[in-house]
This record gives structure tokens, C-alpha cells and sequence, in this order.
């Protein structure tokens, strides 16, 4: 384990007791608080935990009568709602009633109906609001669940806490899939320990298709997080200007595209979002009760800008490229027009001006600049701002305005008890346990989720020294807002697939919304041994994901075509493909019987689309003589297989815009198997049954140059293209494992396709 010795001493130190096992079921006791009867059912097992649970003795069975009935009284929302959320316009008991709708869908393939109504029988989910008229104390997104022979019934305080109480429901219904989705029958009351449970994501650095940002919002709130803060303009971090001369040609990201030119030229020319996609993504994530915190982050990390002016830039050797001047009479009012340009696109009364990693020897300039943005925005906009801590970097004599929210990410750059005893709000995404930044040297690649699990809360800044409280903030003081993870993509955009990253964020979102929910109502009495592989089994069947790129499979086979039966899946998983354009079966001879006959235009497609590590892939393919160039075996939208690229006729793979050659050459009209197969580790590439490569890029980073790996997203969607750029010959032999392979199985797969091996 990669937490070894030295987690364990941190256990010891803070006096872990040891964990109670949990049963074998997905019903598990976590709340001994409860009232117990004889023959009652034990808590449901759910992530976060329910904070407190009184078993019935019955069962409630989803079936197609089953209605999703949301009373008329709330239908359009509660008196409190508004209260419960940063965003303008908040989604209602029926918007939400329509996303549980579609997962309870996918989930369990009954499709329920939505009705509205009083009235709600035995066979209903019912949706209603008033909880906090039964139960004054609970907060604005608890809820109260009752599953008895009635029905099943979720009273929120709020719409949200109403959507809360949904999220419980599926995740019950995800674990019961062997036992006919029946439900046990009981009382919950659950609430959160925190407002803010947030999910930061740097999108400046890596570009991310607005696509993957909706699967990341239907990931998070799954687990009951309420906030998303997106982070829209970066760049690598930088050395001095008296180092690092070309400065200006550094990769930087801005993913906001107006069509004011004024503003337009900033937005980055690989990923960018439009306010009608912005508008499109906010309507999405408040019908998944989630706000969204913008960020443009400025005066540090501004190459986006300075690149265009230079002269905006602090004029000496040992400032920054990436620095503003703040004392250049242009910079203000540029950021105060920017700012008026994007600020309407968002539904958030909360925004993060950054304001981070800025030169300190301008301490009061800099701060002076966040009192002015607090005064701007609350001005011109009616809204609050929110800053990285950075006051111990940035010394002066002038005091930040204490209503500037705080998100605490660095002991070096502020110290949070200080910070709320001054009065400022805090939101704990403090480093390194909150920070999730692949590839990184400093930070975690993957997030421990043992250590999340046993040792962090909201409260907890200091996991090591968790009994300091000079370093940690009183769970009860009033100004701990909250707190969450944070995913910075400071090295990439190539040592990670997006599909990499899912599998990343997806690892850290269930422990830490298992935290910020419930603190240790399922920690102190379930060990992580025994939560980890429930909380798997729900974070592998989240409906609206596919991220995942995980196909269904009944063996080892995914896809089996052998083309003896046009192209029928042998594999019995029924992934038949399905010729286009004319792609023909023909007799190759040969000793390989039938084959597939590929033109430039011609393809077979699948019904999947890729799939993630581990994995195994090949084929047999007979080139038609010399390739167009990047001319297309596999492709999906994750990426390309060519046997061909721009330069060269050689293999070469193609992940996220980048391409990564293997100097493997087919030669043509002869026949040969190329396979691809990826662990945790590496993907290497087979060429006639021999490891031939392994796919790596020459990464210049700023902390080192280091030669990486990549881990390929192997496409599977079509054999050749449908863009009309596909290889041109025979491909026979096409399989896909869903476990990595070597190369004397390799021998052994190709001869099950052939006769005769090269």
C-alpha cells in the first residue's frame, strides 16, 4: 500500500481506534445512536452515510408501476430554496424530480413516470418539502426518508435536500440490483455537516471537452456535493523572466470565448466555451443541485493576457511573465472590463478573483487590489468574492476586508485559525491531502482515500498534527465554511488522458463527499477495508457516466470478430459490427479464410466506443501499399490508431490532439498482427506477437524533464474511419480483451484467427 509505514504512525499518533467489521450485505450498522428493535433492518449502506437510521421489518420493491409523484405544493419550488444555494433561479422539486427520473432509468432499465399530485401510493417515490415544520433542527438541505408499505416518501427542507434524499434512494437501488431492487423498509433523517462541499477543477491547463465537465457535475453531486469551482485561466508554472526568456510563447489556457473582440483573442484556440454553453452547463448542474463558483485568476497566472501586452507585465528580470503590474495605470480597468464582459454569464452571487502566487514584495498593492475587486463586484454586481489565502505571501500594512472568502490551500500562504478569528469565511482545500495533481512530484497523483477515510475532515488542515489546534479550525466555529478536494492539472496536457482523469477524480469524489457530509458517522465503525469495495461498486454504476470506458462484458473477451460470419460477435457479448461504406467481406486466403476489405472511405463500425486500462486489442491487418498519411485502423472520439501519420508510415497513436509515434512500420501487401495493451503502468505495443514499444512522450516540465508514459484509451468505435481517411487493405482477426495481455498469449490469440503466423 502506498500509505505504508508512514500512514500508520500518523494513526497511531492521533489514536485511531480499530474499525468494527461490516456484514457481508449492503445493509451496514453505522449510527449505534439509533433506536434498535429486534428483526429491524440495519442502516442502508450509502456514500455519504446516513447520519441516522431506525429500521422497519418490510421491504418496498421498485417496479413498473412505480411513479415518481412530486407534490403540487412545492412543484415550482420552496420558500427556502433560495437560501440553500449561491445561484440565481435554483432548479425545483419537478427539474429534479425529472434527473432522478433518468437515472432511476438507467439504473435499473424501468421506466418510471413523473407525475404530479397528492396523492401517492404504495408502488411511489414521493417528493415534498416542509421537513423543517417536523424537524426545526435540520438544516436547509437536510431531508427526512421514510420506506414503508406506503411508499416511499422524501421531505426536504428545501428542493435541493429533497434531491439529496434522491441520491440516498439510487444508490439503494444500485446495491440491490441481485435482490430485485427492493428496498428496506425504515426512517432516515440526514443531513450535512457543512454547507460547502466543493469539487475545484483547473480547466486552464488541460483542455476539457464541456462534455466531460457535465459527467463531472453528475459524478460529484451523486455523492452530495453542492459546489463546483472551475478554474478558466492558467499556465505551467513559470520561471523568472531572467531565466525563462521565451516566456511568451509558454502554453497558457482561457476558456471563456466572447464574440466581443475586445475579449475574444484570449480565448484559447483548443478548448473554449461559449456563454450559450456556459448557460447550457449551469441549467444542467442546478438540476443536479450544484452551484458553480467562476474563477479568472488574476494577477498571478495571467499569461493569457500578458502574452498580448507585455507591457503589462512587473518590468525587471526577477518579476514573472505571468505577473500584472498592478501599478500600471492600464491593469485595473482591463480587469474591471473583463470582468463586466463574463460576469453575467454566471448565476453565482459568489466569485473567485484568484488573487494567488502574486509578487510579494507588492504585498499592500496586492492587497489593495482584492479590496477594490470586493468593492467592484459588490457595487456594480451584488455579489461576493472569494481569494486563494495568500496573506502571509503577501506582506503589508493594509488589511484584506474580511468579507473576501478564503479557500485555504497552503499553511506557507495563510494559516485558516488565524484567518477565522479575523473574521473571514474558510473553505478547506488545503494541500497536500485536498489536491489532486497527476504526474506531480510535490502533490498526489491519485488521492489517498485510506488516509481521507480515516483522518480527514472539513475541521482538519493538518492531518499529521490533527490534535494541533493552532493549526486547525473547531468543527463548530461558524466561519469554517467547508471544504472538498481540488484537482490541479499543473503538468499536463499530455501525461494524462481525459479518460485518465475521470478515473483520477472519480477515486477522491466518494471519500471526500463521504467526509464532507457525514465527518466519521461511517468511518468510526465501518473500517475502510470494508467501505472501499461498496463505494466501488457505486462509483462503477453511476448512470450518466462514461468516462468510465469500462463496456459490459460476460468473459474476458469484449469483441470477437472473425469475420467467418459477416461481423458477428463471437465473443457472446452481442456486439455485432456493422459494415459501412462499402466495407465488403472477402476470401483473403492465406490460411486467414474470410477478412474485411477496407477503402479510404470505407469502415466497420462498432457498437462501443473505447475502452480504459487494463485492456488488450489487435488485429490482423494487410496494408494495400503505401498509406495517405495519417490514415485511420481505430478511431473513436477519444483518439486514433493510424498507420500512418503526417511524416512517416508508421504506427502512431493519437490521444487528446497529441500524437505519439512508435517507429513500428506495416509493410504492405504482407500480413501482420499489431496488438496494444495497457495496464496501471503502460501501454505497450505488439507487432507480430513481440513487444516491439511502449508508447511515452519527452515531457519539458518545469520540476524536471522526465520521459512518460501513457496510458492509451484504446478506441474501438470503428475499424477505419468514418471521416474517410481510413487505412487502406485487408484487417482480419479483430479482438478486445477487458484485462491487459503479454506476448505469448498474443501468439496464441493470433493463430485463433489464422493459419499461418509470420
Amino acid at each position: 500500500m502506498r500509505f505504508g509505514i508512514v500512514f500508520l504512525a500518523a494513526t497511531a499518533a492521533v489514536g485511531i481506534v480499530n474499525a468494527t467489521p461490516v456484514p457481508s450485505s449492503t445493509q451496514v450498522e453505522v449510527s449505534p445512536s439509533s433506536t434498535r428493535k429486534c428483526h429491524t433492518h440495519p442502516t442502508p449502506f450509502v456514500v455519504p452515510g446516513l447520519q441516522e437510521w431506525e429500521g422497519g421489518s418490510g421491504y418496498w420493491k421498485l417496479n413498473p408501476a412505480t411513479r415518481i409523484v412530486v407534490d403540487p405544493a412545492y412543484a415550482e419550488g420552496g420558500a427556502l430554496d433560495a437560501e440553500s444555494t449561491l445561484m440565481r433561479n435554483p432548479s425545483n422539486l419537478k427539474q429534479f424530480a425529472a434527473s432522478f427520473q433518468s437515472d432511476i432509468s438507467e439504473v435499473s432499465g424501468i421506466n418510471v413516470e413523473v407525475a404530479v399530485s397528492k396523492n401517492y401510493g404504495p408502488h411511489d417515490i414521493f417528493l415534498t418539502l416542509g421537513a423543517d415544520s417536523k424537524d426545526p433542527e435540520l438544516n436547509h438541505e437536510g431531508y427526512l426518508l421514510d420506506i414503508t408499505k406506503k411508499g416511499i416518501s422524501i421531505q426536504g427542507v428545501t428542493s435541493r435536500g429533497a434531491f439529496w434524499g434522491t441520491r440516498s434512494v439510487l444508490q439503494m437501488l444500485i446495491l440491490a440490483d441481485e435482490k430485485g431492487y427492493a428496498l428496506p423498509h425504515g426512517h432516515a433523517r440526514d443531513f450535512p455537516n457543512y454547507h460547502e462541499r466543493k469539487f475545484m477543477q483547473d480547466i486552464a491547463r488541460k483542455p476539457i471537452p464541456m462534455t466531460d465537465l457535465h459527467e463531472y457535475a453528475t459524478l460529484t453531486s451523486f455523492y452530495k456535493f453542492n459546489t463546483l469551482h472551475h478554474h478558466y485561466n492558467d499556465n505551467p508554472g513559470m520561471q523568472v523572466k531572467g531565466i525563462l526568456h521565451d516566456w511568451q510563447n509558454q502554453y497558457a489556457g482561457f476558456r471563456l470565448r466572447t464574440d466581443n473582440p475586445e475579449y475574444s483573442m484570449y480565448a484559447s484556440n483548443d478548448t473554449s466555451y461559449t456563454k450559450q454553453e456556459m448557460r447550457e452547463f449551469q441549467d444542467f448542474i442546478k438540476a443536479r443541485g450544484m452551484d458553480l463558483i467562476p474563477e479568472i485568476d488574476t494577477p498571478a497566472h495571467s499569461l493569457c493576457f500578458t502574452k498580448f501586452h507585455p507591457d503589462w507585465t512587473i518590468q525587471n528580470d526577477t518579476a514573472r511573465g505571468d505577473w500584472l503590474d498592478l501599478g500600471n495605470p492600464a491593469v485595473q480597468p482591463f480587469l474591471e472590463g473583463l470582468w463586466t464582459e463574463f460576469v453575467d454569464w454566471f448565476d453565482s452571487s459568489s466569485i473567485s478573483i484568484g488573487a494567488d502566487e502574486y509578487d510579494p514584495t507588492k504585498g499592500d498593492l496586492a492587497r489593495s487590489f482584492v479590496n477594490s475587486m470586493h468593492d467592484f463586484f459588490a457595487k456594480n454586481f451584488n455579489r461576493s468574492i472569494r481569494m486563494w489565502g495568500s496573506d502571509v505571501r503577501l506582506p503589508g500594512t493594509i488589511e484584506i476586508n474580511n468579507n473576501v472568502h478564503i479557500d485555504m490551500w497552503d499553511f506557507t500562504y495563510s494559516q485558516p485559525v488565524t484567518d477565522t478569528n479575523k473574521g473571514f469565511k474558510v473553505c478547506n482545500l488545503n494541500a497536500p491531502n485536498s489536491y489532486l495533481v497527476p504526474r506531480s512530484q510535490s502533490y498526489e497523483d491519485f488521492i489517498d482515500a485510506q488516509k481521507i477515510y480515516e483522518l480527514w475532515e472539513p475541521w482538519v488542515f493538518d492531518i499529521i498534527d490533527r490534535g494541533n489546534m493552532s493549526r486547525n479550525v473547531d468543527p463548530k466555529n461558524p466561519n469554517l465554511t467547508g471544504g472538498g478536494f481540488a484537482n490541479w492539472n499543473d503538468f499536463l496536457s499530455e501525461s494524462v488522458t481525459r479518460v485518465e482523469l475521470y478515473d483520477r477524480v472519480s477515486r477522491a469524489a466518494d471519500v471526500f463527499g463521504e467526509k464532507l457530509w457525514a465527518g466519521t458517522k461511517n468511518s468510526d465503525h465501518i473500517s475502510y477495508d470494508k467501505w472501499a469495495p461498496l463505494a466501488k461498486k457505486l462509483r462503477e454504476n453511476i448512470p450518466g457516466i462514461t468516462l468510465r470506458r469500462r463496456p459490459k462484458s460476460n468473459n474476458q473477451f469484449v469483441i470477437s470478430y472473425d469475420f467467418e460470419d459477416g461481423v458477428k460477435d463471437a465473443s457472446g457479448n452481442g456486439y455485432d459490427g456493422q459494415l459501412q461504406n462499402g466495407a465488403s467481406v472477402v476470401q483473403a486466403g492465406e490460411g486467414h479464410g474470410n477478412a474485411v476489405q477496407l477503402t479510404s472511405k470505407s469502415f466497420i463500425k462498432t457498437p462501443l466506443e473505447s475502452i480504459s486500462y487494463p485492456y488488450a486489442v489487435g488485429m490482423w491487418i494487410k496494408p494495400s501499399g503505401e498509406q495517405q498519411p495519417n490514415a485511420v485502423i481505430l478511431e473513436s472520439g477519444d483518439g486514433r490508431l493510424l498507420i500512418s501519420n503526417s511524416t512517416a508510415q508508421t504506427i502512431t497513436f493519437e490521444q487528446d490532439g497529441n500524437q505519439y509515434d512508435t517507429q513500428i512500420n506495416l509493410p504492405p501487401n504482407e500480413w501482420s498482427h499489431i496488438a496494444f495493451s495497457a495496464n496501471s503502468k503502460q501501454t505497450s505495443v505488439f507487432f507480430n506477437m513481440r513487444r516491439q514499444a511502449i508508447v511515452n512522450y519527452y515531457n519539458p516540465r518545469w520540476d524536471s524533464l522526465r520521459n512518460e508514459t501513457l496510458l492509451v484509451t484504446a478506441p474501438i468505435s470503428s475499424i477505419g474511419s468514418p471521416s474517410g481517411n481510413s487505412m487502406e487493405g485487408l484487417v482480419d482477426g479483430f479482438f478486445v480483451m477487458d484485462r491487459a495481455s503479454y506476448g505469448g498469449e498474443m501468439a496464441f490469440i493470433g493463430k485463433r484467427y489464422a493459419n499461418a503466423l509470420p
